[in-house]
């Protein structure tokens, strides 16, 4: 089933993609721009794209990268201390394709 079957229907809330933020000042101050606008088109296009950077993007590459590194190491590990050692009883980690977003916020 290809992606824009499954979202044909789905509504986005563009509201972050449409903020302004004015410069900084002893308030920021912000503005909501008109959707219709080249300047909202523009954000709505980079809300779409992957460029764009909310709560809901998946942690940075070096981190997942990182984070993975030392589960494995860890793993790693505990197996050859079972392997020197038959009676130890080793605990290792499952590895969980999301964990690394998780911890990251």
């Amino acid at each position: 089933m290809s992606r824009t079957f499954r979202r044909r229907r789905h509504r986005y809330d563009y509201r972050s993609a449409l903020l302004d933020f004015d410069a900084p000042g002893p308030l920021w101050s912000r503005k909501l721009i008109e959707r219709n606008s080249s300047e909202g088109r523009r954000g709505i296009a980079r809300f779409h794209s992957d460029a764009y950077f909310s709560a809901r993007s998946p942690a940075p590459r070096w981190y997942r990268r990182e984070f993975d590194h030392r589960l494995r190491t860890r793993n790693d590990r505990e197996l050859r201390r079972w392997l020197a050692d038959p009676d130890y009883d080793p605990v290792t980690q499952a590895r969980h394709l999301h964990r690394a977003n998780w911890s990251w916020w």
